[in-house]
Formats: structure tokens, sequence, C-alpha cells
């Protein structure tokens, strides 16, 4: 079983594809926005379904040799999105089931929202903004860097430094996400007030559930 900080078996994806093949849609892609339980609670479920478990965060952070935050400021926010278009293709054409933690704007690109519905199941994370700016600065949350997973949210949030002002910016992100999420997502899953676990459990279920409908048609 892999610790959180350790590498996965997964996150180190083969030669940039054209994506899945049209019968390998076995990947179960996590999206949301940050700290909606993306990572710890699909990294629990991986292991519960056997699977392995990918941080797209963690291997562009790997791909670049910087912080997400870094890449933002000196290669521009197209650059980032650019990686992760090609990390998130690589993903979905590797062979195997993979629950796979997403940024939180992969959704918004309808080439992504195409890769994803084409190589699996799409789960939306739900939270308030106060739940998720509460989440994002917890000191548990600000000490965790190693997986970029902080940095990839701050450029997103940058001069949001009073907490209502930082709060009314991920509304602002909501709203903005809001077509784009809803148009990926399979199905949606609220995590507020709910830790990891329980979430994990859902998405097994969930997952199990559809999986003997499917053995039984």
């Amino acid at each position: 079983m892999a610790s959180p900080d350790s590498p996965d078996s997964s996150d180190s994806p083969g030669p940039i594809g054209d994506g899945a093949p049209a019968n390998a849609r076995d990947k179960i892609y996590l999206i949301g926005f940050s700290a909606t339980g993306k990572s710890h609670s699909g990294r629990l479920a991986a292991q519960s379904l056997g699977a392995a478990f990918v941080d797209m965060d963690r291997l562009i952070v790997r791909r670049a040799g910087k912080q997400i935050s870094e890449i933002f400021e000196d290669d521009g926010e197209d650059a980032f999105r650019r990686i992760e278009r090609e990390v998130l293709r690589e993903i979905s054409g590797e062979p195997g089931r993979r629950v796979v933690s997403t940024g939180g704007g992969v959704p918004v690109d309808v080439r992504n929202r195409e890769v994803m519905a084409a190589s699996g199941l799409t789960i939306r994370l739900m939270a308030s903004a106060e739940t998720i700016h509460g989440r994002i600065n917890r000191p548990s949350s600000r000490r965790n860097r190693r997986s970029g997973r902080q940095a990839a949210v701050r450029p997103m949030l940058a001069g949001s430094e009073a907490e209502e002002t930082a709060i009314e910016r991920v509304r602002q992100l909501l709203d903005e996400r809001e077509d784009a999420y809803a148009s990926a997502a399979d199905v949606a899953i609220d995590t507020e007030g709910r830790e990891p676990p329980d979430v994990a459990a859902e998405i097994v279920a969930l997952i199990r559930s559809r999986t003997d409908n499917s053995e039984a048609e």
C-alpha cells in the first residue's frame, strides 16, 4: 500500500497518444475545485478498488521540474494548461483501472472533457466556497507541499488575502466553472461536512454498483 507521499506506480505515463482505445473506459476521473477531497478520497478509493491512483498535479510538477505556482509565474497559464492536457491524454491511454485526481481547471477545456468521456467515468466532488477556503487554509494543508496541490490553487487566487475576499474569489471561480463541471460529470458527490474515508466509500460503492449492473446486462 503506497503512503500519501510515496510515488504511485501510475505516476509515469507513457508516450502521448490520441487517447484511450474505444473499448478502454476503465478510468475513474475525480473532478472539482481544489480541496474538495479528490486526492485524499481518491487515494483511499483506489486502494479499496485495487486500482492505481494518479495525482495529475504531482505528475505535472514532476514533468516541469517545478511547482505549479512557478509554472504559472515563469511560463504562464497557457503553458500549464498544455502540460495538463498532455498528461490527461497519456493517462487516458494507459492500460488498467486508474483513479485519477484531476486539477480544478481540467474540465474547463472541452478537449479534456472529451478525453474523460471517452475513457472512463467522471465523478464530481463538491463543497461550498466557505468549506473549500477553510480546507485550503488548514495548517496541515499549508504544510503539504510535496504533491503541488496547494501551489495549484494559489495562482488562481492571487491577490485574495483577506478571508472574505478569498471566499468570494473561490465562489466566483466555482460560478465560472459550473457549466464545465456539470457538463463533464457523470455523477456528483457532496463532500460537505464529510471526511475522506466516507467520501471514498461512496465512490467505491458507486463503482461497484455500476460494475455489477454492467455485468448483469
